[in-house]
């Protein structure tokens, strides 16, 4: 199966929710207005993250062999999740896909909104910083930008090849059509070391690592078991 049948299944499985969909506030190139920034006028639209996970989930859960684990209440070391799922392939190499949802709700930052939240093999290793970024009228990018994203970053693992670097206060991603790094002031220098590192690990090399850091390597969902 490909990822564009993958795609239009999912599109399928999110079409029967009957969400709601809006468009952008702003044509592309006008500057949000600074009072934007601090306002989010609708906290609820955004449940349609949540909508994608469960699409997600639904047409994941169909393939042969996928086995969906239900998670309740979640909390890691920064944060706290309502519900989640953890999807695993049997194709041995890949790495269990993770959706976490956080509820709308107020904050001791104010309001926030619906988000989804992306990790591999358990809720300790996320990929992402959630979806949608922050919730603002600002940073609105309109329903058909948030489900694209969480498509991206889902067929990103499930796609794969896949592979999360972790050490002291940095983490860096890589997969086949791109790449990502952040952290600290301890996070190492070259962004294009790191990023041969990890797709030397992806190709079943053994790279050196940097130091203190360790690796979850996936295939590709896709690949038929050996």
């Amino acid at each position: 199966m490909s990822p564009d049948v993958l795609r239009a299944r999912v599109a399928d499985a999110y079409d029967r929710l009957g969400l709601p969909s809006w468009a952008p506030p702003r044509v592309e190139g006008v500057e949000p207005r600074d009072e934007e920034y601090s306002r989010v006028s609708d906290l609820h639209k955004y449940r349609v993250v949540h909508g994608r996970a469960h699409a997600w989930t639904e047409v994941l859960g169909a393939l042969p062999g996928v086995v969906v684990e239900r998670l309740g209440p979640v909390t890691t070391e920064r944060h706290e999740f309502a519900r989640g799922v953890r999807i695993v392939s049997p194709v041995p190499g890949t790495l269990p896909l993770v959706l976490l949802e956080q509820d709308a709700g107020s904050t001791e930052h104010g309001e926030a909104p619906d988000f989804l939240h992306l990790a591999v093999q358990d809720p300790d290793h996320r990929i992402d910083h959630g979806v949608p970024d922050c919730g603002c009228d600002a940073c609105d990018v309109g329903s058909a930008g948030l489900l694209e994203t969480i498509d991206d970053g889902v067929l990103s693992i499930v796609a794969g090849p896949f592979v999360l670097l972790v050490g002291k206060g940095w983490k860096a991603t890589w997969y086949p059509d791109g790449g990502s790094m952040e952290g600290d002031t301890r996070a190492p220098s070259d962004f294009s070391t790191v990023m041969r590192a990890c797709r030397s690990l992806a190709d079943g090399g053994a790279p050196r690592l940097p130091r203190s850091s360790t690796a979850l390597v996936g295939r590709s969902w896709l690949d038929a078991p050996a």
